[in-house]
C-alpha cells in the first residue's frame, strides 16, 4: 500500500517484526503520544517510513538511554499530525491475499526461499506457491509461516482492530479465513489474556496437518463433531456441548470429517 506522500505503508505486525517490538508496546506507545499512524478506512493503524524511523529512535532512547515517555517527547517533538482521513488499505484487510503478504514479510525480513523452508519444513516449491498466491494456505502451514516472521496468526490476518466497547457485535468480528473454507471469527478485540475465537469449518476441512504454539487451548462444540488429534495422545472425538482443554506446546491437528462444525476455540494467552 502507499501513504498520501507516496512511500509505503506498513502494518503494525510488519512494523512489530521489522523493529523487534510487541505488538502491545506499540499501542502503548501510541498511547503515550509517541507516534500517531494513519488508520485506513477501516479502522486498521498504517505506519509510513517516517513513522518507522521515529519509532527506531524512540527504541533507542528507551532501552539504550533509559529515557522516559516524557523525555522522549521532549527529545522528539510531537509525532506529525498525519490527519484523520482514511485511507484505502489492502495490505492489512482479511480478505487481501495471504499470498502477497507472505512475499512482503519475506522480503522485509531479507529472508531467502531456503531459509523460510529450512525454518518451517515445507517445500521451497510449495511457499513459492504460495506467495504468488495458489492455493493450499491452510491453517498449520500458515502458522508454520506467520511464526517465521514473528507474528501471531492474528497480526498476520490484520485482525487488529482497537474496540473501546466490551461488546463486540457478530456483524462486527474481525475474520481470518483460509483457502479451504474455515473460517475463524475474532470474539474479542484489543489487549487481553484470552482470544476467543468463533470457528467455522466445513465437512472435509480442517488444519491440514500438525501445528504447536505457547500457550493452552480450551474448545466448546456448539454443532457438529470435530476430531482433533494430539501427538502421542491420541486422537479426541468432539460433539456438540463438549470441551477439549489441552496445552497448545502439544503438536495438534483438527478436522470435521462428516458435516460441518460450529465451535468456540479460545487460546490464551493470544498466541496463535
Amino acid at each position: 500500500m502507499a501513504t498520501r506522500e507516496g512511500s509505503v505503508g506498513f502494518s503494525i505486525g510488519e512494523v512489530s517484526q521489522a523493529i523487534g517490538l510487541a505488538p502491545q508496546t506499540l499501542r502503548l506507545w501510541e498511547r503515550e503520544q509517541l507516534i500517531k499512524p494513519r488508520r485506513s478506512s477501516r479502522g486498521y493503524r498504517v505506519y509510513s517510513e517516517s513513522d518507522v524511523e521515529r519509532l527506531r529512535k524512540t527504541k533507542n532512547l528507551r532501552k539504550s538511554e533509559g529515557l522516559n515517555f516524557a523525555a522522549i517527547r521532549k527529545a522528539l517533538g510531537p509525532p506529525p499530525d498525519n490527519g484523520d482521513e482514511p485511507e484505502s488499505s489492502t495490505e492489512e484487510n482479511p480478505d487481501s491475499s495471504p499470498g502477497e503478504r507472505l512475499r512482503r514479510l519475506r522480503l522485509k525480513s531479507r529472508k531467502t526461499l531456503k531459509e523460510v523452508s529450512e525454518a518451517t519444513g515445507l517445500s521451497i516449491s510449495f511457499i513459492s506457491a504460495l506467495e504468488r498466491g495458489g492455493s493450499g494456505a491452510s491453517v498449520s502451514s500458515l502458522r508454520l509461516l506467520a511464526e517465521v516472521y514473528g507474528l501471531t496468526m492474528r497480526e498476520f490476518f490484520g485482525a487488529d482492530l482497537d474496540q473501546k466497547e466490551p461488546l463486540v457485535r457478530e456483524s462486527e468480528r474481525p475474520v481470518m479465513r483460509w483457502d479451504n473454507g474455515v473460517r475463524f471469527e475474532e470474539m474479542t478485540t484489543g489487549e487481553k489474556v484470552m482470544d476467543p475465537s468463533y470457528i467455522k469449518v466445513p465437512s472435509g476441512a480442517g488444519s491440514e496437518g500438525f501445528y504447536s504454539h505457547e500457550g493452552e487451548e480450551f474448545i466448546f462444540i456448539v454443532s457438529g463433531t470435530l476430531h482433533v488429534e494430539l501427538r502421542d495422545q491420541g486422537t479426541h472425538i468432539v460433539g456438540p456441548g463438549d470441551t477439549l482443554y489441552f496445552y497448545s506446546t502439544t503438536l495438534h491437528r483438527w478436522w470435521a470429517e462428516n458435516g460441518p462444525v460450529e465451535a468456540i476455540y479460545v487460546n490464551t494467552p493470544p498466541t496463535f
